[in-house]
């Protein structure tokens, strides 16, 4: 049996913050996420909008997030060999607020990453490129951005978990 190491969230969110650094000053690019997936879009889809120069010719992003996803798996595999599983439970607090039916809670589910990905290009960037990406760099923009996301969160689970519960 494997033991699990886990780092102290401030250690953890230090090195993060870290490696964002040492991103930029390596390559003068930011890390991030969101636009990414417009990369990956580019590379599957023919929309004009993903055809802007900033989403084509960036294979790079495309790495990074097949990365994410993929060091995710492993990690899992690794941490609990031969003890996982493929599920779709996500906690009780989705189990109180979505539907049981496995189809509308996926579209439930891509709806609100259809909206947050909207939102994303909108800013910008999304959440985690203005806070773990944006904050080291010291962007004013991605600070307020940050809290207001908190803030905005906050507000948004509250209206949610009062709205289901009526």
């Amino acid at each position: 049996m494997y033991d699990i190491i886990i780092w102290p969230g401030w250690l953890a969110g230090a090195g993060i913050g870290l490696l964002m650094v040492a991103f930029y000053w390596i390559t003068g690019k930011q890390m991030g996420v969101s636009r990414g997936y417009c990369n990956l879009w580019a590379y599957v889809s023919k929309l004009p909008f993903f055809q802007q120069k900033e989403y084509t010719g960036n294979i790079w992003r495309v790495w990074f997030i097949l990365g994410i996803t993929l060091g995710g798996f492993l990690s899992t595999v690794i941490a609990h060999p031969g003890e996982w599983h493929l599920h779709f439970d996500m906690g009780q607090a989705y189990d109180a607020l979505l539907p049981n039916n496995v189809w509308l809670r996926m579209l439930i589910l891509f709806g609100g990453g259809l909206i947050m990905g909207l939102g994303a290009r909108f800013a910008g960037g999304c959440t985690s490129g203005h806070v773990i990406a944006g904050i080291p760099m010291l962007n004013l923009s991605s600070l307020l951005s940050g809290m207001l996301f908190f803030v905005g969160g906050l507000f948004a689970v509250q209206l949610t978990v009062r709205v289901v519960s009526l």
